[in-house]
């Protein structure tokens, strides 16, 4: 169906964290035989990969003294606390305690199902039994000979449900995003915005406009161009944009650039979250010189989403009785908050 905005959201609602689902740890490449600490979904995570390669997640409380085990290290399949040395392995089984042959049944802490796949590490929060790798968001673009891409992590200063709001409506590119990828086209086109029960969908097709600087940089363009914006949201905070542009009128892709900007939103806890971005490119593969580029280009796009959105969360704090206005282009907004609400409720 497709939907216009109906209410207005509630800028002081907090809405619960969804547990059953996959959430982004961090890039593959960040899990090493050094101990990671983390906070998703408000909870203390130490992150390790074993000897064999294993990714695993455990909490990172030590049952004996309560001492962080993000401050011990890996020794083969375990993980040693740095306090008095007990071992555990990636189940979260204590398997050695020095000086002591007796393992307590309180010797253990609670292990979190990880799996490595498009180079991001997935950890599951919920119910373990529920914890089905299928469930993992498909991104082939990460994995395709046919695509390379450009990737990085910003942490933001915001509640996660504020960050949606900003990828999902993306009309404001035109005003913020004005020396990357924002053109005045962007926010004066209307969307089509198409909800489903655990997707929503936002669409924007700008005809004989003229490119964006990044486009420019990395298409070639020397003229106008037919561009378009698909984006796509899948709980519990997956936002893929479909992005590219042909020269006006060619209906042209070999002329064109056809790109997609993976957003793997992870909460930290209520007032800051992690944003695992990739943007994948079909073109100019082997160029190194572009890899870099785009990737510095992106860094600095959602580094001015930053400041605009910790801005924004102070505000939220500032005035808990006001309610955010709606407007068109917030239809997506609106579905989105929607779809987070109800799964949250449990339904």
């Amino acid at each position: 169906m497709t939907t216009t905005p109906t209410e207005a959201a509630d800028a002081s609602a907090s809405i619960p964290f969804l547990s059953d689902f996959w959430y982004a740890a961090g890039w593959s490449a960040e899990i090493a035989d050094k101990p990671l600490a983390r906070r998703i979904l408000d909870r203390p995570i130490v992150l390790f990969r074993t000897a064999s390669g294993k990714a695993a997640a455990l909490d990172d409380c030590c049952p004996h003294r309560m001492v962080a085990l993000s401050q011990g290290w890996v020794e083969g399949e375990t993980l040693r606390c740095g306090y008095h040395g007990l071992r555990f392995d990636c189940a979260g089984a204590c398997v050695e305690i020095p000086g002591q042959a007796l393992i307590p049944p309180r010797a253990k802490v609670r292990a979190y199902p990880v799996v490595d796949r498009w180079h991001l590490a997935w950890i599951w929060m919920g119910d373990p039994a529920e914890a089905d790798p299928a469930t993992i968001p498909s991104l082939p673009w990460m994995d395709s000979p046919e695509w390379a891409f450009s990737n990085g992590t910003i942490v933001y200063d915001c509640d996660y449900v504020l960050l949606l709001d900003n990828l999902i409506d993306l009309s404001h590119t035109t005003f913020v995003h004005r020396q990357t990828i924002g053109t005045d086209d962007v926010a004066r086109t209307p969307i089509k915005t198409t909800a489903e029960r655990d997707r929503v969908l936002v669409e924007r097709y700008m005809n004989d406009t003229e490119p964006s600087i990044m486009y420019v940089r990395a298409g070639g363009f020397t003229g106008k161009v037919d561009r378009w914006q698909r984006i796509e949201y899948t709980p519990p905070a997956n936002i893929v944009i479909d992005a590219g542009a042909v020269p006006a009128g060619t209906n042209d892709k070999s002329r064109g650039i056809d790109t997609r900007v993976v957003n793997i939103v992870t909460p930290e806890s209520r007032a800051r979250t992690f944003h695992f971005w990739a943007f994948a490119r079909d073109f100019k593969l082997d160029d190194a010189e572009m890899t870099d580029y785009l990737a510095r280009a992106l860094a600095h796009t959602f580094n001015e989403d930053k400041v605009l959105i910790d801005g924004q969360q102070r505000n939220v704090e500032a005035r808990p009785q006001q309610r955010m206005l709606d407007n068109n282009a917030d239809a997506g907004v609106v579905q989105v908050r929607r779809i987070v609400e109800r799964l949250a409720r449990g339904g």
